[in-house]
């Protein structure tokens, strides 16, 4: 597979969205209900989609951490009914299968971007 100097660039935006990405999303599993903090994570999300648009080789890995996204966010939704003793769990699985996702696109990305790493 044949990179480009702009789809190694491109992954290298990618990379830094989803870290930015990674770093909201894991504080808001552990402050569900926090709007601000919610509004913050679908901006970062977007971020990633709109970076990961330039390689379209990492759909399968977006549409992947997508999915992840949607099932946390449904699952912490509900379980806020729960008492949050016995949500702690729960929350860590959901978490925990989102950052494999995102694990799985960074490891695309870090592919492209090549031994030198993110510039």
């Amino acid at each position: 597979m044949s990179v480009t100097p702009s789809d190694a660039q491109a992954a290298s935006d990618t990379l830094a969205a989803l870290e930015r990405y990674r770093v909201h999303v894991t504080k808001l599993a552990a402050r569900w209900m926090d709007a601000e903090l919610y509004h913050t994570v679908a901006m970062e999300l977007d971020r990633v989609r709109h970076a990961c648009h330039a390689l379209p080789r990492l759909s399968g890995a977006w549409v992947a951490l997508l999915i992840a996204h949607a099932e946390l966010v449904a699952g912490l939704w509900q379980l806020s009914n729960r008492p949050a003793g016995e949500r702690k769990a729960d929350h860590q699985r959901l978490l925990q299968r989102l950052l494999e996702s995102a694990d799985a696109l960074q490891d695309q990305c870090m592919k492209l971007v090549g031994p030198a790493g993110p510039a």
